[in-house]
């Protein structure tokens, strides 16, 4: 999924990105916004960045003339275009990070040029378009297959994230290992923790797209948490805060940021 995003606001108080399941490709044509690190710290980020799976809350500050164009991949859509130029790398790289694209990609210099002096939307979704049939790279894999990742990766999206990893592995076909190994080169990330984060967002999409103030206890148990406290520990996990507490802090920019 391709997506732009423009502000020109002078609020450029933080904002917090969460876990989602999805890796992006993001290119800057406004000016980039600046991350908050673990210290307090801000760091710019470069043109052009890969973001891999989130495990942690991500504290962004918008700049005064943001733009930027986003290209959304499915779960493990990135790894189609990386694989070729990953070597002996994996997903698992990316993870927790806003990696310069310029370093995974040779061709990225183009596209940042493309998308800048472009003359409207059209134009820097055709750049996109371009880009990513010229980086493809074909599977060629013998052992575990993409067609058979997808699989796994749609069951845990069916099920919202409440599947044990045993009954993943059976479905796929084979052991433990195996599975956890595909997750870290395709994905990035465990199947126990993607399956953490795809059963958070069910949650997380609940409160932030209704006004209504919802039942915690009765959310949790819909979702296959254990009880209210499980739901507020994974959710402080991947928010940095408890539900009530973002809530108070939610706002237009970072829903925009965070919508699927």
């Amino acid at each position: 999924m391709f997506w732009i995003f423009e502000n020109q606001s002078d609020d450029t108080s933080p904002e917090t990105i969460v876990a989602d399941g999805l890796p992006e490709l993001i290119v800057h044509f406004g000016l980039p916004f600046s991350e908050v690190d673990r210290l307090g710290g801000f760091a710019k980020q470069p043109s052009a960045i890969l973001c891999g799976q989130l495990t942690r809350p991500l504290v962004l500050h918008s700049s005064r003339h943001a733009g930027m164009l986003g290209i959304r991949f499915h779960t493990i859509g990135m790894s189609h275009f990386l694989s070729g130029k990953m070597g002996s790398h994996s997903m698992r790289e990316l993870t927790d990070l806003r990696a310069d694209a310029s370093v995974w990609f040779s061709g990225i210099d183009r596209l940042i040029d493309e998308v800048c002096l472009a003359a409207n939307d059209l134009e820097r979704l055709a750049a996109g378009c371009r880009f990513l049939r010229e980086s493809l790279v074909v599977d060629q894999s013998r052992g575990f297959g993409c067609q058979k990742l997808q699989k796994i990766v749609d069951r845990v999206f069916q099920l919202r994230g409440n599947v044990t990893i045993d009954a993943l592995s059976d479905l796929a076909g084979v052991s433990r290992r195996s599975l956890e190994l595909a997750f870290q080169e395709k994905v990035g990330i465990s199947p126990k923790k993607f399956c953490r984060i795809v059963r958070f967002r069910q949650v997380f999409e609940a409160v932030t797209e209704n006004d209504i103030s919802p039942s915690w206890l009765n959310l949790a148990l819909d979702s296959g948490f254990f009880d209210q406290s499980h739901l507020i520990r994974d959710f402080r996990q991947f928010t940095g805060d408890s539900p009530t507490e973002f809530l108070k802090k939610w706002s237009p920019l970072a829903q925009s940021l965070n919508s699927n």
